[in-house]
């Protein structure tokens, strides 16, 4: 690989690839964003756009697999419960003399919080007679107020500053290193290649499970490894996304596909479509734009789509609906019109 100094996204954007530099107050900012977009706007940087990509192609397949089974509220919970693990393995590497951040550690510790979340989610549906749905909301919201308390503890600790930890709340593209962006790309493409071996199964239990136990596939562990799927996109977009909103990148680019087919495969590549353009432009501006995080950006372009697609999709669209229901009304007019003529006399020609 490139020996390539380790620079920020947002001033890497705006070199050519020549080398050349022209920020977006010289060169105007749609021109910058043109050089991103079109993967000229440097290496590093051009490494953060594909691993972010690979990301919400990951995303939208995960997701679209989520949403099939119900489980597309886990992710939030995992998300949240994140945020105590980020904290509690920076207060352990600072404990242990290291002042600079370490994102396998912080990954792992939100993978290790995650983990918990998941297992909680399910106990408290097994053993009690809460709905899963109101499992997922109280081990969301418990986790997300004990990560507030863990992150504010961090913040006693000399370096939090220079470890970032708030960047990790919301996303930020412009702090990434290389080392992060191929970490994010393997985890990423590590998620995606799962979901893909495993295609039929995750559709035969998503659409059917009793048919899916009587062929003696085992559920359970499915279920274990989707939810360990979610997780890995979650851990993938910690810095991108950030962990608040990652949840977001699972859900929008599904429910997107899901107006405009009800075929699985066809919504597996329309989600996973979806998933990379909102991380490409998200990420794109927020690499000519330092001020803006990319996580909202990127989540603001799924929605976009997303609602998009629910005014023009043509089966589940608003404006299909509308126009449906227009024909429909037509024709029930014209049928009550035909009924309520008088009828033809006998012998008449």
């Amino acid at each position: 690989m490139l020996d390539v100094p380790t620079a920020s996204l947002a001033s890497l954007a705006s070199a050519s690839v020549s080398g050349a530099t022209a920020t977006p107050a010289e060169g105007g900012l749609l021109e910058a964003w043109a050089r991103v977009l079109s993967f000229q706007g440097g290496y590093n940087t051009n490494v953060v756009l594909f691993g972010t990509i690979l990301l919400g192609i990951s995303a939208g397949a995960v997701g679209s697999f989520a949403m099939l089974k119900g489980r597309a509220l886990v992710a939030d919970a995992i998300s949240h419960a994140s945020l105590v693990g980020v904290a509690l393995a920076f207060l352990l590497h600072s404990a242990l003399g290291q002042q600079e951040r370490s994102m396998p550690l912080l990954m792992l510790g939100a993978a290790a919080s995650g983990a918990c979340a998941v297992v909680a989610i399910e106990w408290i549906s097994k053993h009690t007679r809460l709905s899963p749905e109101t499992a997922v909301a109280t081990v969301s919201s418990s986790s997300f107020g004990a990560g507030i308390v863990a992150l504010s503890a961090t913040r006693r600790v000399d370096g939090a500053d220079r470890a970032g930890l708030d960047e990790l709340i919301f996303g930020s593209t412009a702090s990434m290193t290389r080392a992060d962006a191929l970490l994010m790309a393997v985890l990423a493409a590590a998620a995606l290649g799962a979901t893909l071996a495993l295609y039929r199964i995750l559709t035969a239990v998503a659409f059917n499970e009793r048919f899916a136990r009587s062929k003696g596939l085992p559920v359970r562990l499915l279920d274990a490894i989707l939810a360990a799927l979610v997780g890995a996109v979650a851990m993938a977009g910690l810095q991108a996304v950030g962990m608040l909103l990652v949840a977001a990148l699972l859900v929008a680019p599904a429910a997107t596909a899901r107006l405009w087919t009800t075929r699985v495969a066809p919504m597996v590549l329309v989600a996973a479509a979806a998933g990379a353009g909102a991380a490409w432009v998200g990420a794109s501006f927020s690499a000519v734009t330092p001020g803006a995080p990319a996580g909202p950006l990127i989540i603001v372009s799924a929605a976009s789509t997303f609602m998009l697609s629910l005014l023009i999709a043509p089966e589940r669209g608003l404006l299909s609906g509308w126009l449906r229901h227009r024909r429909i009304a037509a024709a029930a007019r014209r049928v009550a019109a035909s009924e309520g003529q008088p009828r033809p006399r006998g012998g008449a020609s």
